[in-house]
C-alpha cells in the first residue's frame, strides 16, 4: 500500500505538471467512456432494470404463442380467468391491456393513454398508491358496476396540478363519469416501465374505457397481457410446468380455442418490441466500441511519445534499483489516473448524449419514457470501461517503458534508444485510428443515404399539405346510424376551413403503424393453402378518397355518393398489382368477386399502387371498399390543405369540441411527421455514426499528424543530411508525406475489409442503396485520405525548413 500511494502521488504530480497533455487525453476518453456509457444506460434502462416494484425477481410475464410460434401477448379473458383458477397454488395472476381514451377533467377533452386491469393488479405489482388508494379486487367483481380511476403521477401533476383533494372528484372517460380514488407515485409507471401509463380503471369497465362490443366470456378474442407474481419457494419453471398442464386441460375442453402459454421474465418492454429496440442499441454499442477503441489508440500513441521524452528519468531510476515491474506499475498507475478522470468527465458527457439520443426517439411507444439514471449497474460499467481503457491505454507504454537500456540511454542522453519499436506501435495505433473513423463513416454515409433516397421517393401519393383527424367512436357507444351522421357533419365541417381543399375518410392511413385485411374469392383462382378466398390487404375509404390523396385512377372511376346505396353489389377498386395478378390479360373493370358467402362485389376502378406501409415495401394486391356500405367507428378524415397542415391542427380540435365536446382525437398528425416517425430509426443510426465517426476522424487526424512530427523530430539530422547532398523541398515533401500516405492507405486498407463485413448487418435498414455501395466505399476513402493528407503536410512542411548546418550540429 506504501508503494501504491507513493505511485499514485507521483503519477498525480506528473499529471499536474503537464496540465495540456492530461486536459486532452482526459477529455478523448471523456467522449469515448461517455458514449458507451450513455449507450448502456438505455440498454439498463430497457433490458436489464427491473421495474421498480417490490420484489421485482417474482414477477412474471404471461404469453400466448402466436402465429409464428412465438410468444406473443394476448390471450382471453375466459382463457385468463380459467387459468388463473387453476395454476393458483403457483401464482397469483393478474391481467391488463393499453387502452386510449378521451379524458375530460373539466378544460376540454383530449387523448389519454391507460390501462384497464384487473383487481389484484397492484397488489400483484406489489405497487401502492402515493395520494387516496389503489384498485382492489372489490372494484373488480361485476361489469361496469365501479366506474373508478387510479391517475399517474404525470397525469396528476398534468392536468389537476398536484391538487391533493383530486381523491373523490369526478372525471368523464370516454363521456362516462368515473371516480378519482387515488394517484401512484412518480416511479410508479404501469406494467412497462418504459411504456408510461397516465391512468387505471377496472378490468370489468372495459366496454367504457376499451368499448369493443365483445363480452368477456368470448373464449377466442385475445386481447389481454398477463403479469404473475411467483408465490413462495415456486421458481419461473414450476410455473411453466403449472402453465402447461392447466393450458394442456384448457385445450382438451377448447379445442382450437386455447393456446400454448409461456412464463418469461417481467422485462421494462412487452416482447414483442424487445426484437426492434435491442437491435437498434446493438448497432449504437458496435459505434461506441469503436469510438472508444480509436480514443485508447489516441492516447496509447500519445503516451509512447512521452516515453520517449522520459526516457533518461527512466534510466535513472532503473539504475538506483527500480525494478521493471515497478516501472511498469508506475506507468500503469499514470495511466489508470487519466482513465478515473476521463471515466468521472464521463459521466458528465453521458448525460448530455443520453438526451441528445432521446431527441431521435420515435413516438413508437404509448408515452415512451424510459427510466434513465446512474444507479449501481451503469456507475459500475462506466467504472469497469474506465480501467480497461486504463489498462489498454498504458500497457504498451508501460511495457516499453521498462525496457528500457539503462547504459545506453544514459550514455546517449535518451534520444535515440527504442525509436523505432515506439515508432511502429505508434504506426499500428494511427492504423487502428483511420480504419475505425473509415467504418463509422461508411455506415454513417450509407444510412445518409439511405434516409435521402426513402425521403425524395415518392410513396405513389402527393404526401404534401395532408393532414390527418383520428378518431374512434367505439368510445362513446355512437351507434352505427348516429355515427354515420357524425362523420357526415365533421366532414361538411372541415370542409369549410380556410386552407382545406378537400376531405375524405379512410380506416387505414398509409404509412402508419396500422393494418386491415379482408377475405376475398375471385373465380378461376384458388389461393394455393386450399382456402376458398385470398385473404389480402384493404381499406376502407369514403368518397372522394382518391382525388383527395392524390392516388391516380389507371381506369375505370373512383367511389362517388351514388356508391353509398345498400342495393346492388358493392363497388371495390383494385390496385395495379392486383389487377395485375388476377386479371393479367384483360381488364379488370367490371369482374365479379366474392366478400364473403352472400356478397358479390364489382370493380369499378384501378387505381395505381402506392406504399401503404413503408417506403421500403416491395407492391403488393390490395383493395379498397366504400365506406357508406362498411361503416367504421373507427376511421380517419385525411384533409387535403393549401396551407401548412400544423397551422389547421387548433381549427380542427375547435369543431370536434363544437360537435361533440367529448371526442377527442385520438391522433392529429401531418403527413411529414409521418413520415419522420418513419425513417426516424434510420436518420438516428446515421446522425448518430456519423457524429461519432467524425470524432474519430478527428483522433485519427490527431494520431497523423503527432506520430508525423515525432518523426520528423527524430529524423532532424537525417534530413540535414540530404539537404547538405542536394535534396529540394520537392524531395522532402515526398519523403514525409509519403510515410503518411503509407499509414494513411494500409489504414484504409483495413478499414475497407472491415466496413465490407460490418456493412451486411445494415441490409435490413438501408433503402435504395447496397451495403457493399462501391460509390460510398470509394467517395468516403478518398475523403479520409485527402484530411490525412493535409494532417502529413504541415509537419512535412516544417521539415523543408530545416537549416543544414543547424541539423548536421543536432546532437
Amino acid at each position: 500500500m506504501e508503494t501504491l500511494l507513493q505511485d499514485l502521488r507521483y503519477g498525480a504530480r506528473t499529471l499536474w505538471k503537464r496540465p495540456g497533455f492530461t486536459l486532452v487525453a482526459v477529455v478523448t476518453l471523456a467522449l469515448g467512456i461517455g458514449a458507451n456509457t450513455a449507450v448502456f444506460s438505455y440498454v439498463n434502462s430497457l433490458f436489464l432494470q427491473p421495474l421498480p416494484v417490490g420484489e421485482p425477481d417474482r414477477l412474471v410475464r404471461l404469453y400466448g404463442t402466436g402465429a409464428s410460434g412465438q410468444p406473443f401477448g394476448v390471450f382471453s379473458y375466459a382463457n385468463f380467468a380459467d387459468l388463473r383458477e387453476r395454476a393458483a397454488a403457483a401464482a397469483d395472476f393478474a391481467a391488463h391491456q393499453f387502452t386510449s381514451v378521451s379524458f375530460n377533467a373539466g378544460g376540454g377533452a383530449e387523448s389519454a393513454a391507460g390501462e384497464v386491469v384487473t383487481g389484484n393488479y397492484f397488489s400483484v405489482m406489489r405497487a401502492d398508491a402515493a395520494l387516496g388508494r389503489a384498485l382492489s379486487p372489490e372494484d373488480d367483481r361485476a361489469e361496469g358496476a365501479h366506474p373508478v380511476v387510479v391517475l399517474g403521477h404525470g397525469m396528476w401533476q398534468r392536468r389537476f396540478g398536484g391538487e391533493r383533494s383530486v381523491v373523490g372528484r369526478a372525471v368523464q372517460i370516454n363521456g362516462h363519469t368515473f371516480t378519482v380514488v387515488g394517484v401512484m407515485p412518480p416511479e410508479f409507471k404501469g406494467t412497462f416501465g418504459a411504456v408510461a401509463t397516465e391512468f387505471w380503471v377496472p378490468l370489468m369497465m372495459h366496454e367504457e374505457a376499451r368499448p369493443r362490443g365483445v363480452g368477456l366470456q368470448t373464449r377466442g378474442w385475445g386481447w389481454l397481457f398477463g403479469t404473475a407474481r411467483l408465490r413462495e419457494g415456486v421458481g419461473r419453471e414450476q410455473l411453466q410446468a403449472e402453465v402447461a398442464r392447466a393450458s394442456a386441460l384448457l385445450r382438451a375442453e377448447h379445442p382450437n380455442e386455447v393456446r400454448d402459454f409461456h412464463v418469461v421474465e417481467a422485462g421494462m418492454l412487452p416482447e414483442e418490441y424487445r426484437g426492434g429496440a435491442s437491435n437498434i442499441l446493438l448497432f449504437f454499442m458496435v459505434v461506441v466500441a469503436l469510438l472508444l477503441l480509436a480514443a485508447c489508440a489516441n492516447v496509447a500513441s500519445v503516451l509512447l511519445s512521452r516515453v520517449a521524452s522520459r526516457r533518461q528519468e527512466i534510466a535513472i531510476r532503473q539504475s538506483l534499483g527500480a525494478t521493471r515491474w515497478r516501472l511498469m506499475r508506475q506507468w500503469l498507475t499514470e495511466s489508470l489516473l487519466i482513465a478515473a478522470a476521463g471515466g468521472a468527465a464521463g459521466l458528465a458527457v453521458a448525460a448530455w448524449m443520453s438526451d441528445a439520443l432521446m431527441s431521435f426517439a420515435p413516438p413508437v411507444f404509448i408515452n415512451f419514457s424510459p427510466a434513465l439514471g446512474l444507479d449501481a449497474r451503469v456507475l459500475s460499467f462506466t467504472a469497469g470501461v474506465a480501467l480497461l481503457t486504463g489498462l489498454l491505454c498504458g500497457l504498451f507504454p508501460a511495457l516499453r517503458a521498462s525496457r528500457t537500456d539503462v547504459s545506453k540511454t544514459l550514455k546517449e542522453g535518451g534520444s535515440a534508444a527504442g525509436g523505432r519499436t515506439r515508432s511502429r506501435l505508434q504506426q499500428t495505433f494511427v492504423v487502428v485510428q483511420v480504419a475505425v473513423s473509415l467504418v463509422l463513416l461508411i455506415a454513417s454515409a450509407l444510412l445518409l443515404r439511405s434516409v435521402r433516397e426513402s425521403q425524395s421517393f415518392g410513396p405513389g401519393f402527393n404526401s404534401d399539405n395532408l393532414l390527418v383527424v383520428k378518431l374512434d367512436l367505439r368510445r362513446h357507444r355512437y351507434t352505427e346510424e348516429r355515427g354515420r351522421v357524425f362523420y357526415q357533419e365533421l366532414t361538411e365541417r372541415l370542409k369549410r376551413l380556410p386552407g382545406v381543399e378537400g376531405v375524405a375518410l379512410g380506416a387505414v392511413t398509409p404509412l402508419a403503424p396500422e393494418q386491415e385485411t379482408r377475405s376475398i374469392a375471385v373465380p378461376g383462382h384458388e389461393p394455393p393453402d386450399g382456402k376458398k378466398s385470398f385473404v389480402l390487404d384493404s381499406n376502407i375509404v369514403g368518397a372522394g378518397y382518391f382525388k383527395t390523396m392524390g392516388i391516380n385512377v389507371v381506369r375505370g372511376r373512383e367511389f362517388d355518393e351514388r356508391d353509398a346505396g345498400v342495393e346492388g353489389r358493392q363497388p371495390i377498386v383494385i390496385n395495379e398489382t392486383m389487377a395485375r395478378r388476377f386479371w393479367p390479360q384483360g381488364d379488370a373493370v367490371g369482374q365479379i368477386v366474392g366478400l364473403g358467402p352472400q356478397t358479390e362485389a364489382e370493380v369499378v376502378g384501378v387505381v395505381s399502387d402506392i406504399k401503404y406501409y413503408s417506403v421500403g415495401e416491395r407492391p403488393l394486391p390490395f383493395f379498397y371498399l366504400m365506406f357508406g356500405r362498411n361503416y367504421r367507428p373507427e376511421v380517419g378524415a385525411h384533409l387535403r390543405t393549401t396551407a401548412p397542415p400544423d397551422a389547421l391542427k387548433t381549427a380542427v380540435r375547435k369543431e370536434l369540441e363544437a360537435l361533440d365536446p367529448d371526442v377527442a382525437a385520438t391522433n392529429l398528425t401531418s403527413f411529414s411527421e409521418l413520415r419522420q416517425v418513419a425513417l426516424a430509426p434510420g436518420r438516428a443510426m446515421a446522425v448518430v455514426s456519423g457524429a461519432f465517426g467524425l470524432l474519430a476522424l478527428v483522433l485519427a487526424v490527431v494520431g497523423i499528424y503527432g506520430v508525423m512530427s515525432y518523426a520528423v523530430s527524430q529524423r532532424t539530422r537525417e534530413i540535414g543530411i540530404r539537404m547538405a547532398l542536394g535534396a529540394q523541398t520537392r524531395d522532402v515533401l515526398r519523403l514525409i508525406v509519403g510515410q503518411g500516405l503509407a499509414l494513411t492507405l494500409v489504414g484504409v486498407a483495413a478499414g475497407l475489409a472491415a466496413a465490407l463485413l460490418l456493412t451486411r448487418f445494415l441490409s435490413s435498414v438501408l433503402f435504395g442503396v447496397s451495403a457493399s455501395d462501391p460509390v460510398t466505399f470509394a467517395g468516403v476513402a478518398l475523403v479520409l485520405a485527402a484530411v490525412a493528407l493535409l494532417a502529413c503536410y504541415v509537419p512535412a512542411r516544417r521539415a523543408t525548413k530545416v537549416d543544414p548546418m543547424v541539423a548536421l550540429r543536432y546532437e
